[in-house]
């Protein structure tokens, strides 16, 4: 179980570190960036190839994130990366792929929702 929650913090370390530098560069003129750093996330997260997620339904990644049950914090991460990927998209008009993020960060806090059916 060491080892389980060493790796766990560790993700949550290195998401947290991708996470702060994408918001620093949200809004700034190079738009790749806080783009190209939430994806990094993303993929740390689901361990697997980020471009993969980007094109599933929020149902489906969710679907996906569910068989692995991660720990809530991961959960909470991956949602907010989510969120951050949207708002970089949304600033470059993005608006389609926006909203596809914004569902998926919606359907991964639901896994986390304590109230959700199951």
């Amino acid at each position: 179980m060491q080892y389980q929650s060493d790796y766990i913090l560790r993700i949550i370390e290195q998401m947290g570190a991708l996470i702060r530098r994408a918001l620093e560069q949200v809004g700034s003129p190079v738009a790749e960036e806080p783009i190209e750093l939430a994806e990094q996330a993303i993929g740390l997260a689901l361990d697997m190839d980020p471009a993969i997620a980007s094109r599933l339904s929020g149902a489906s990644l969710a679907s996906l994130v569910a068989i692995n049950m991660p720990d809530d914090r991961v959960l909470e991460l991956l949602a907010q990366t989510l969120d951050i990927e949207a708002q970089a998209l949304e600033g470059r008009g993005e608006i389609v792929f926006a909203s596809l993020r914004r569902e998926q960060a919606g359907a991964v806090r639901q896994l986390s929702d304590p109230n959700r059916a199951n």
